[in-house]
């Protein structure tokens, strides 16, 4: 658990709202900071629980955590742009059902034109010579 991190983000948080007081209503700073101490126990009591279970944003991810999943990301980009798959659960978000289509091996048919896509005069079928502007 990153006590350290949620801490020193809970102070900051905690320093915001506490200037926001102090702005908005400096006669009322004092009779705030039973609520400001109280809200900030209480993020920290959510985040902490939420960071038990499995919660990890990015502020509370040290730079050597985000280094290294950058580079997982891209090294999983890289293999679906070759085709070679590896089974990690990031790569694997993209694919559906449908097998080779899906994962960019086999080039995705060309869709069967409809009214709205068809070239020509039945793209505007209210258009005639008569109706038409000069």
């Amino acid at each position: 658990m990153p006590w350290k991190r949620l801490f020193t983000f809970v102070g900051i948080y905690s320093l915001v709202v506490f200037g926001l007081f102090a702005i908005l209503k400096p006669d009322q700073m004092l009779r705030s900071l039973p609520g400001l101490v109280f809200g900030a126990g209480v993020a920290l009591f959510v985040m902490a629980v939420l960071t038990k279970f499995g919660w990890q944003p990015t502020m509370l991810k040290s730079r050597q955590q985000i280094a290294e999943q950058r580079s997982q990301q891209q090294a999983a980009r890289e293999a679906r742009k070759s085709g070679t798959s590896t089974s990690t659960p990031s790569s694997d978000k993209g694919k559906s059902s449908s097998g080779a289509a899906a994962d960019g091996t086999a080039p995705r048919p060309k869709p069967a034109p409809t009214k709205r896509t068809t070239p020509g005069a039945t793209n505007n079928p209210r258009r005639t010579r008569a109706t038409r502007k000069r």
